[in-house]
This record gives C-alpha cells, sequence and structure tokens, in this order.
C-alpha cells in the first residue's frame, strides 16, 4: 500500500474565526502521514494562539510566521520549505472533508497521473451549492484554484512555477501553468470534497481596480506556454480563458463601478479580439450555458450598449 509523505500549505491571514474548523478538518483526515505548513501572513488577530494550541500535540503541524506579503506569498513560502512527495493547498477560511487527502491520492495513484482533481461545496451562510468537476473544467480552468487539488512535487520543483507576487487572479497564473504543463496527466473525483467558505469580500463579489491584473496573468501564461514550446497544443484552451476571465468575468466585474460605460466593455473587448479575432469559434463555447451564450452573443455582434444596460441594472442579481 502506497503511503507517500503530503503537504498541505495553509496560508494563514485574519481568518481567526475560521482557522479551529480548518485545522480539526486536516486532523479528521482519514490518510494520516501529512506534513501541515501553517504560513501565519503577518496576521493581527489571535490565529497565532489558535494554531498553536490546537496543533501543539501534533507533531505533523509546522507553524511558520512571516511578514504580510499576501496569498501569493505565503503559498510560495511553503513551496520553498514543504518536503512531501505530493502538495495540496487549503486556506484558511476553508475546510475539508475527512476523506479529501485519500481520495485525491488514490486518483493519482490509480490513474497513474501527477494531478487529482475533486469537486467542491460553496457554503454560505444560509445554503450550501456543488460544483461538479469534469475534464473540460480542468481543460480551460473555469476554476483554476490551487485547493481542490493535489500535486505531484515535480510540478512545481522542475518548474519553478510561483505565484505571482501581490496579484489578483495568482491561482489562474500559477495552476494554468501546472496543468498544461502536466501534458494532461490529471484525473478527476467527482466529489464535493472541498468547503468553500463565501464572503462578501470574495473577489467575485466586489470592485477593485486590481480586477485588470488578468491581463498581466494572461499575457505571463501564454508567455510561459511559449518558452516551453507549448502554446500552439493549447492555443484553444487559452482563447477560451480569454473569453471566461476577460470578456465574461472582467467586463461583469467592471458594472460594479460608478464610471461603468459602454466603453470600457468595447476596450475590453477590442484587447481579446485582437489577440483572438475568430474566438466566436472556440468549440468550449458550445458547452457553456444559455446565459453565457446569449451574452457573449451580445459581445460578438458589439450590442455593448444592450449589454451596458442589462448588468448595469441587473448584475447584482446574479454573478457569472
Amino acid at each position: 500500500m502506497n503511503n507517500d509523505l503530503i503537504s498541505i500549505i495553509v496560508p494563514c491571514y485574519n481568518a481567526e474565526k475560521h482557522i479551529k474548523k480548518c485545522i480539526e478538518s486536516i486532523k479528521n483526515q482519514t490518510y494520516k502521514n501529512l506534513e501541515v505548513l501553517l504560513i501565519n501572513d503577518g496576521s493581527k488577530d489571535n490565529k497565532e494562539k489558535i494554531i498553536k494550541k490546537e496543533t501543539s500535540k501534533d507533531k505533523r503541524f509546522k507553524y511558520y510566521y512571516k511578514e504580510n506579503g499576501g496569498l501569493s506569498d505565503a503559498r510560495n513560502y511553503g513551496l520553498d520549505k514543504f518536503t512531501g512527495e505530493y502538495i495540496c493547498f487549503i486556506d484558511s477560511d476553508d475546510y475539508i472533508e475527512p476523506n479529501f487527502i485519500e481520495e485525491l491520492y488514490n486518483c493519482i495513484k490509480n490513474n497513474n497521473c501527477k494531478i487529482s482533481v475533486c469537486g467542491l461545496k460553496r457554503v454560505y451562510e444560509d445554503k450550501v451549492t456543488y460544483d461538479k468537476i469534469n475534464k473540460d473544467v480542468v481543460n480551460t480552468c473555469i476554476i483554476p484554484a490551487a485547493w481542490n487539488k493535489m500535486f505531484h512535487k515535480s510540478l512545481f520543483l522542475d518548474t519553478n512555477i510561483k505565484f505571482p507576487f501581490k496579484k489578483w487572479y495568482e491561482d489562474l497564473c500559477a495552476i494554468s501553468k501546472v496543468i498544461f504543463f502536466s501534458n494532461g496527466s490529471y484525473a478527476v473525483v467527482d466529489k464535493p470534497l472541498y468547503n468553500y467558505t463565501q464572503n462578501n469580500s470574495s473577489i467575485m463579489h466586489t470592485y477593485d481596480d486590481r480586477i485588470f491584473d488578468i491581463f498581466y496573468v494572461i499575457d505571463d501564461l501564454e508567455d510561459f506556454l511559449k518558452k516551453n514550446n507549448i502554446y500552439d497544443k493549447y492555443k484553444e484552451n487559452i482563447e477560451f480563458i480569454n473569453i471566461y476571465h476577460i470578456l465574461i468575468g472582467t467586463i461583469y466585474r467592471s458594472s460594479f463601478h460608478k464610471d461603468f460605460s459602454k466603453e470600457l466593455i468595447k476596450d475590453i473587448a477590442g484587447k481579446v479580439e485582437k489577440k483572438y479575432p475568430n474566438w466566436k469559434k472556440n468549440k468550449y463555447l458550445k458547452k457553456q450555458n444559455l446565459v453565457y451564450k446569449m451574452y457573449l452573443k451580445l459581445v460578438q455582434y458589439k450590442m455593448y450598449g444592450l449589454l451596458y444596460f442589462l448588468l448595469k441594472h441587473f448584475a447584482k442579481y446574479f454573478y457569472l
């Protein structure tokens, strides 16, 4: 029976009310050969006291304190210190099912691959929703999160892939590289094993000028693929990432700003159009739901005024 050491990297920053539940969910894993790196990224709450109390009798947990540098910096700190054969990332305000590690590990071993991916639950104050994962979701990085996956260490050590410092979309930047560099060496566990706690400050629910970091992140991803001679192989995947995360995501999030305008929609859409003039023929568009298809038709036919009106008045009732 395989029993490789698995490293879990947990960046911790001002999530005092959640960290105990996160730690308990790791302690309760059915797979026991773990190394847990808790990285306190300059928290100003009582997290350190809670962490030390909850982990003092469990030698698998290692506590580190560093000056605040953000989520990416904390994860990179963990990548410099882990010793396991495989790596998982868990955010400190989330928690995992008891069989999370075991299922992801067995998936890798049974499929002889380097990455395993599981489904997730979005945990709101008043409800829980489920996100299923299939290969198309992984291929197109619709959910590029670091935290519902397990990775073989070589994908980080042999490539020196790191999370970009103080950029939004850090998962899209780093994890997309890892997925494409793995050359399709991944498998899916069709079970919701990760519990993703939702809050009002999420990037999905707020406007911040850093949403435009998306252009840096995608350019960096494309440069990485070109340097590793795999850009042509994944060009349609990257094209869809531009469609999903810029034409849909960035335009949608921009609608929450007071200066949102149809001219801004035109400018954002023009950037994708210039780089990928045939994006309307992308094969992954056929598999999207009706709302996305209708939305993208408005972009395709340059009906920016109508799109502006719909987003300005109705975006707050749903998110794309």
